[in-house]
């Protein structure tokens, strides 16, 4: 019984070929239309290899002196024994040969978060994100412009700052894809990233005045923990792109990661406070002599215990 083939071309389009009805014959393959099986691929040979069936079901493989070579699970091979599930490398094509009784895995679900994300990557929808970031960094500069000289430098600067980070941390998380599940999925993590940064951007304008508007509101405390919030969100949405981490994992490191940092941030304000540091802030009161403490006596103070600091003095003198 011969093989379903699955093919790969280099730009990761993938179709199925089944020649499970085939027994005791040869199949070629290259680039020549004549092949059994036809790769359009330049880098692969008119007549490339073949693949035998032999009656009691196996399978070989038989490089013809091609001028790339062929790989049988990244090896270099030029005859073999093929097994299923084996992935054969002609030129920058993958055959994946599997047997009529091979298991397929379970139907994806529509409503599968991770499966939502990884179609979140055309085109429209990126153009989209640009400009909406763009027009939210435009009113950024619109409503915190004080009247000074824009030169054009200075908007190339900001659009560099804004847009950088998320190209540098959208192509290591795209790496990162490439190696644990063999598909980059750049798009799907750039526009993801897009989303982030619209979403910092619009959490901005409403939280500064409400904060402005409300002073008993701690912003670096609740700006700190929105800001944990969007990472979290972010790197759940990221783990499902580019791991093969299940969903509860990807959510328990979505987690605990932010949290840690967040509780770093906590333990470094309040060791950085100033009853806990050696160069306290100065609160406007007049301190006492010889150490420096915060919350000394007042002026009012000061000036009521001054006669009798000077008395103290002058029997010291006598």
């Amino acid at each position: 019984m011969g093989p379903i083939i699955e093919i790969t071309g280099e730009t990761r389009t993938t179709r199925l070929v089944s020649f499970a009805d085939r027994k005791d014959a040869v199949l070629s393959i290259g680039r020549a239309f004549s092949n059994d099986i036809i790769l359009d691929d330049p880098y692969v040979d008119p007549q490339h290899g073949q693949l035998q069936i032999t009656a009691d079901g196996h399978w070989s493989y038989r490089d013809l002196g091609s001028e790339n070579g062929s790989k049988l699970d990244k090896q270099d091979v030029s005859h073999s024994a093929v097994q299923s599930s084996a992935t054969l490398t002609l030129g920058k094509t993958q055959l994946q040969l599997f047997d009529a009784g091979h298991v397929v895995a379970p139907a994806l679900s529509i409503r599968n978060p991770r499966q939502r994300l990884l179609n979140f990557n055309t085109l429209p929808i990126s153009i989209g994100l640009v400009l909406a970031s763009a027009v939210l960094l435009a009113s950024n500069l619109y409503f915190n412009y004080t009247g000074e000289e824009i030169r054009l430098s200075d908007l190339v600067g900001m659009v560099m700052l804004a847009y950088a980070p998320l190209l540098v941390i959208g192509t290591a998380w795209s790496l990162l894809s490439k190696i644990l599940r063999g598909r980059s999925h750049f798009r799907s993590v750039i526009n993801v990233s897009l989303i982030a940064f619209i979403v910092l951007e619009l959490f901005e304008y409403p939280f500064v005045a409400l904060a402005y508007n409300l002073p008993a509101i701690d912003r670096s405390h609740i700006g700190a923990i929105i800001n944990v919030a969007i990472f979290a969100a972010y790197l759940y949405a990221t783990l499902l792109i580019c791991t093969r981490l299940t969903m509860r994992t990807s959510q328990v490191v979505a987690a605990l990661i932010p949290v840690t940092v967040f509780g770093f941030y906590l333990v470094t304000l309040w060791s950085n406070a100033s009853e806990h540091s050696n160069y306290p802030d100065y609160n406007g009161r007049i301190l006492a002599p010889m150490v420096l403490l915060q919350g000394g006596e007042s002026t009012d103070d000061l000036m009521q215990r001054l006669p009798a600091v000077f008395d103290e003095a002058d029997e010291l003198i006598d």
